[in-house]
């Protein structure tokens, strides 16, 4: 009778170790959003020559000391790369609960293949969110970065 309730009660801790674990596990999200800079509207779409892309995001639930994991991909740019190639990846440690930043990717030195991009964010080695984008071939209205002759913007 001993042994049958130190195992009831050593199961009943189990099961609220494993719940209290599922619980914390689940409370956090991550909203994200891709723009070329912190003044413009976020878009899922981008011209060839756009000099830099930024995914914005904002945790609820993290806490000071996660380790927040951009990473970009190549989904699909045809020829240019494999399918679901890994073009960078870069980690922020949170200074504060429900912590907020931006991960960057500045444009390749060949330009932007045309295709469909994303960039999945972890929470530690757990996916919080995926944001997919797409660059299209062409130049951005305004933007004479390609267009300007001057080497002196190189980067």
């Amino acid at each position: 009778m001993r042994k049958t309730k130190t195992l009831l009660k050593l199961i009943l801790l189990v099961a609220a170790a494993a719940l209290v674990a599922q619980a914390h596990a689940g409370k956090f999200k991550v909203e994200a959003a891709i723009a070329v800079d912190q003044d413009t509207k976020p878009t899922t779409t981008f011209a060839a020559n756009v000099s830099k892309l930024y995914a914005f995001f904002r945790s609820k639930g993290t806490h000071e000391g996660d380790r927040l994991r951009g990473v970009w991909i190549a989904v699909d740019v045809g020829d240019a790369a494999p399918a679901n190639t890994k073009i960078d990846e870069s980690t922020l440690t949170a200074d504060q609960d429900d912590f907020y930043g931006a991960f960057s990717l500045t444009k390749p030195t060949k330009g932007w293949p045309a295709g469909k991009y994303r960039v999945d964010i972890y929470n530690g080695d757990e996916l919080a969110t995926s944001v997919k984008f797409t660059i299209k071939p062409g130049k951005a209205q305004g933007d004479a970065d390609d267009e300007s002759g001057d080497d002196s913007s190189d980067e």
